[in-house]
């Protein structure tokens, strides 16, 4: 290759490779303009974007403005009002600090300050298209800046293709503005989304702001923390033990104002809660630590949410020990509260056995099928399917003639309520009873599906649910599956969705719960799944819910109920999450263990 000669990037191309590295997406956009307002004194502080952010992002503020001769400077490269000397590195108490983050959000987008200071009775305009200036221009504005950016990445195309849809970025956005806004109480927040207001922080006592990131049940399950060591300070609230969930959603982490990512702090709250949660589960806590600007460097990531502490350990004892000592202080006792419901009472029986559940649903969606009152009728294909069709599919016809169902176990036990330990032709088999069942309950889901919605039940009285903005981006975009599933949501409120009917399959759930662990564990990773996809996800999460659970203890007629069935559907081996269901041992095996062979 011939040789090329070194020569300095132009500015312009500086700052877009440097882009590359703080601008990730529009909430990256509106993360450093937010920041820079809330270092600029601002005590409201209103976010308005359209299409997610794709065509604008406009961050408007009442704080002290920038002078009309600074305003060239705002948009250049390591240009900033937070540093004058070196020693200023080693205490950075704002949160901003490079120069960067203007200089290379105009290098790819087509951006506009307008801004007024308090001497000034004018306010003055400058325009930034791709990099190149215009001259600042007087305009009318209040006091205060008001920074608009128009097209995103227009003249980046690699990395506009990669933004996500509209919905998904805006819950990005709404996710960030939140997170930005609980560490300041004494800051209004607005967020507008195509002119809708989304989000409405109000000036707050500290507390209630953190709790502006929980659901409104949460509120009497949490735990408040406050200590102090030499000249640290650890504060925020965490929640008790039953309100860990699936993700780390409802946990947040933040140094002197600033939402970070750190190990050691992750780690330590883990460690206080092991023994009180489930393995894999994530405790809900808002964690603030304040400490000397000079016992931390932020300047670790262009993004600054990764730190690095003088001294880890320390934190890392602080967090543990204070949490831990406030939950093993604490009364930890669940408060059992009854759950209301409008669906028709459950039987008699403690426990309504697996015929029963079945029976149930292949009532509701077969009517024709033979009811399960005794061990069940084995399905097959109808005599006018060619022999290659997979002989698992549920038909709406009647059976004229029961044909002999395929092998199965001659017999079989339960095992510490979980396993199902038979005999068969070839030896033993081992079956995980929940993971079975929910492969059972999945398919004929999905059998049922094809034939229409599912049937619902309509609630006397719809019950209210408390949403994140994110949550009804996505509630938007599931909308026509959600009607598939008979479960009818509808918008009840700025921040409040109302659920009128509910699938009858479901009806021995309690409604709302499983609502909000359907939103939560979607709005963290459904939102840009394909139909195909989101369908197995959601089908599999009903399935779950609705099987038979590890420990529950199960009669004969259950187990055969669920041993006839095993044969009868497709991937009967795997559970929807790819797990086995069954293991199997042969008897050569088994006498290969206990040394019978070879005499």
């Amino acid at each position: 290759m011939a040789h090329r000669p070194i020569q300095q990037l132009s500015p312009s191309l500086v700052n877009r490779i440097a882009a590359g590295e703080v601008i990730e997406r529009p909430a990256s956009v509106v993360k450093e303009l937010v920041e820079n307002a809330i270092d600029a004194g601002a005590s409201h502080i209103q976010v308005e974007v359209e299409e997610g952010g794709h065509t604008l992002i406009r961050v408007t503020d009442d704080g002290s403005g920038i002078p009309v001769a600074e305003l060239p400077l705002a948009f250049a490269s390591h240009a900033t009002s937070k540093l004058t000397c070196d020693e200023d590195l080693t205490r950075i108490a704002t949160m901003g600090f490079r120069g960067e983050a203007l200089a290379s959000i105009g290098a790819v987008s087509q951006a506009k300050i307008l801004s007024r200071i308090p001497t000034e009775q004018a306010a003055y305009e400058i325009h930034n298209r791709g990099g190149i200036l215009s001259d600042p221009q007087a305009a009318a504005g209040n006091v205060g800046t008001t920074i608009e950016i128009h097209h995103l990445f227009y003249n980046t195309p690699a990395r506009r293709k990669f933004l996500r849809g509209a919905p998904t970025e805006y819950g990005y956005i709404a996710e960030m503005v939140l997170r930005l806004a609980l560490p300041h109480p004494t800051i209004a927040f607005t967020l507008l989304h195509n002119g809708r207001k989304t989000l409405q922080l109000s000036l707050a006592d500290p507390v209630d702001r953190l709790l502006d990131a929980w659901p409104t049940d949460f509120r009497e399950q949490r735990l408040p923390l406050d200590v102090h060591d030499a000249e640290i300070h650890l504060h925020g609230i965490i929640g008790l033990p039953e309100l860990a969930r699936p993700t780390a959603k409802y946990q947040q982490l933040y140094l002197n104002g600033r939402a970070i990512r750190d190990k050691f702090m992750q780690h330590a709250l883990r460690e206080a809660y092991r023994g009180l949660t489930e393995p894999g589960r994530h405790p809900a806590a808002i964690l603030l630590l304040e400490i000397p600007p000079a016992d931390v460097d932020v300047n670790v990531h262009p993004t600054k949410m990764e730190v690095r502490f003088r001294d880890s350990g320390r934190i890392h004892g602080l967090v543990l020990s204070a949490v831990r000592e406030k939950l093993l202080g604490s009364d930890l006792t669940p408060t059992a509260i009854p759950h209301a419901t409008t669906f028709p009472a459950p039987p008699s029986s403690d426990r309504p056995d697996l015929q029963s559940r079945l029976a149930s649903f292949l009532q509701q969606t077969l009517p024709s099928a033979p009811p399960l009152s005794s061990p069940p009728l084995p399905l097959s294909p109808s005599p006018n399917l060619p022999s290659s069709a997979n002989p698992a599919i549920i038909t709406d016809e009647p059976f004229s003639t029961p044909l002999p169902p395929p092998p199965s176990p001659t017999s079989a036990i339960q095992l510490h309520n979980s396993y199902l330990v038979a005999e068969s032709p070839e030896g033993m088999i081992i079956i995980d009873q929940h993971a079975l069942h929910e492969r059972i309950m999945y398919e004929e889901l999905r059998t049922r599906l094809t034939r229409g919605p599912l049937e619902s039940q309509r609630l006397l009285i719809p019950l209210p649910l408390a949403v994140t903005t994110r949550q009804l981006a996505l509630v938007d975009q599931i909308q026509p599956l959600l009607v598939r599933l008979g479960i009818e949501l509808t918008p009840f409120g700025l921040d409040t969705l109302a659920l009128h009917a509910f699938p009858s399959f479901l009806h021995r759930l309690e409604p709302l719960r499983f609502i909000q662990e359907l939103l939560e564990r979607g709005e963290q990773e459904l939102l840009d799944l394909h139909d195909e996809e989101l369908l197995h996800e959601v089908l599999d999460m009903m399935a779950c819910k609705a099987a038979v659970k590890a420990g529950d203890p199960l009669s004969a007629a259950e187990i055969e109920a669920l041993l006839s069935r095993r044969e009868l559907v497709e991937r009967s081996s795997n559970c929807p999450h790819g797990r086995p269901t069954t293991l199997r041992l042969s008897l050569k095996d088994l006498e290969k263990q206990f040394k019978r062979t070879g005499f």
